[in-house]
């Protein structure tokens, strides 16, 4: 019998031929996270024991119940994999039970928090990143990824072409997000990436067309982090505490500002609006549509 890496290897390909090439890359690490984390060798080690304590885990690590359900839904995926090859493994995705969230509303930076992040950005040179995370609603992997190839600054509109959905979307730029992004053009136009990668010897650098690794923007934010409580409220693991909590911040005030929760969910690049109702309670309550959508007219009845 062939080693369960051997197994995950076999099964990252066949996901490539079936989904994006990203899709199949986050379902093969959840997976291969999940069979490091419980320590699991071989196939008869796949019990809903090993999945349920994994996801305990998680729980405790303050991911959110929407994290919980997609490592659930790449699990029972492998195993489906593995019993499509005559494997008996177990069903994860029906014998384990995700205890239904409590409706929590989402977090975001108030005006006074949005102004100590856009002075602090200015003084540790990240403005164009900051204001344009909070202009788009960009996810942090769609900004490592964003090249001016898929800018359109006179149009003001830019495409993500990699998103977690799978699929591509346009997404408007405000007018600030011009800004930084013009600012972005002065310095690297020459380059294909909008925020290049540096890279560094003894005592000079320069700027190479490659994305900056992660850890640097994670680095960056630190700062803002810091001076704004809105950002050490939860977990150090929680969907919300850094980059993403930018995204959030943005979603929330299109939302308070009326905008539409299915134009909303086209510019988060949300596959179902679902999951963009979690900020349909910040939509104004009165919507002075409703005269003209009863059938009922005053007076008439």
């Amino acid at each position: 019998m062939l080693p369960l890496a051997r197994r995950l290897e076999a099964f990252r390909e066949n996901l490539q031929l079936a989904a994006s090439i990203s899709h199949a890359a986050r379902t093969g690490s959840i997976v291969q996270r999940f069979l490091w984390g419980a320590e699991i060798r071989r196939t008869d080690q796949l019990t809903p024991a090993a999945v349920s304590r994994y996801l305990l885990a998680l729980q405790a690590d303050g991911r959110s119940p929407k994290t919980l359900q997609n490592h659930l839904h790449a699990i029972s995926r492998f195993c489906r994999y593995l019993r499509g090859l005559g494997i008996p493994v177990p069903n994860p995705g029906r014998d384990v039970i995700l205890r239904q969230p409590h409706e929590t509303p989402p977090r975001y930076l108030t005006d006074a928090d949005v102004r100590t992040a856009l002075l602090l950005a200015r003084q540790h040179r990240i403005w164009p990143e900051v204001c344009l995370a909070l202009s788009t609603g960009l996810r942090l992997s769609e900004m490592v990824r964003l090249q001016w190839a898929d800018i359109d600054l006179p149009g003001r509109v830019l495409i993500v072409r990699v998103s977690k959905s799978g699929r591509w979307r346009a997404v408007p730029l405000s007018r600030p997000a011009v800004t930084a992004l013009r600012i972005q053009r002065w310095k690297f136009g020459r380059r294909a990436f909008v925020f290049p990668a540096r890279q560094t010897w003894p005592g000079a650098f320069r700027y190479v067309d490659r994305p900056r690794n992660t850890s640097w923007w994670l680095r960056a934010l630190r700062p803002i982090q810091e001076a704004i409580p809105s950002f050490r409220t939860l977990p150090g693991r929680s969907t919300g505490r850094g980059w993403h909590l930018l995204r959030h911040t943005f979603a929330s005030r299109a939302a308070q500002a009326g905008v539409s929760l299915y134009k909303l969910a086209s510019w988060l690049g949300h596959s179902d609006v679902r999951t963009t109702q979690i900020y349909a309670h910040l939509q104004p309550g009165f919507d002075p549509e409703i005269e003209r959508a009863a059938p009922i007219r005053e007076g008439k009845e």
